[in-house]
């Protein structure tokens, strides 16, 4: 369940970018690239089991649940004003402040990728990992930021979606705070995917709802 909250964590930051321009986009990218080339050495230095007490610290997982909750509500907050001053046809200041927070969450996402990636390649150049992982981050903001533009050219919807997405982060936020173990599942015990199905149908189902709404109110 951790590794589905950074991925999510990463798509919701993703899907953020989709309202930058290009090149804002890009000059970005190629921080979070100079970010990872600076950490690719620590990152280097650590183990498995470095990284499995880590993440099995119950005041690490609560600290980090925490961020997440703080970061979920900033998202939360911008997609209120943005889609307030959208359909008011305003403009608000805040909007625009918090339209350039990308979100610091992603880069120890980004760091832990990093990490498992040396793990999953051992044996591989360390350096050639760093450069491929670098590129593939780069690509990925890049095309994803493009492809949540393209899929969903209405600004209004991509707001509404960016606000599902973040609730769901502010979920799962909140169940790790309640529990810094409860985002691991026992090895004995499989993880549910019924049920994590069923909830991404439901937020999924919500925003179908909004688009709905939005058409029937243009008409």
């Amino acid at each position: 369940m951790l590794f589905l909250l950074l991925l999510c964590i990463l798509i919701n930051s993703v899907l953020k970018l989709s309202f930058w321009r290009f090149w804002h986009v890009l000059l970005f990218s190629l921080g979070v690239g100079a970010f990872l080339y600076g950490v690719s050495d620590f990152a280097t230095e650590q183990s498995q089991l470095t990284i499995s007490q880590w993440l099995s610290d119950t005041k690490v997982l609560s600290n980090m649940a925490v961020l997440v909750t703080i970061e979920s509500v900033i998202g939360l907050f911008f997609c209120f004003i943005s889609l307030k001053a959208f359909y008011e046809e305003k403009r608000n200041r805040w909007a625009r402040i918090l339209l350039w927070f990308p979100g610091v969450l992603l880069f120890p996402c980004l760091f832990l990728g990093l990490t498992e990636s040396f793990f999953f390649f051992s044996g591989v150049d360390f350096g050639e990992v760093t450069f491929a992982f670098i590129a593939l981050t780069i690509a990925g903001f890049l095309l994803g930021a493009w492809g949540f533009h393209a899929l969903v050219p209405e600004r209004e919807l991509r707001l509404e979606l960016h606000l599902l997405m973040s609730i769901w982060v502010t979920l799962m936020g909140l169940a790790m705070t309640a529990s810094g173990q409860i985002i691991y599942v026992p090895k004995s015990d499989p993880i549910n995917l019924w049920l994590i199905g069923k909830v991404f149908l439901f937020f999924t189902s919500l925003f179908f709802l909004g688009w709905l709404l939005s058409k029937i109110r243009r008409r």
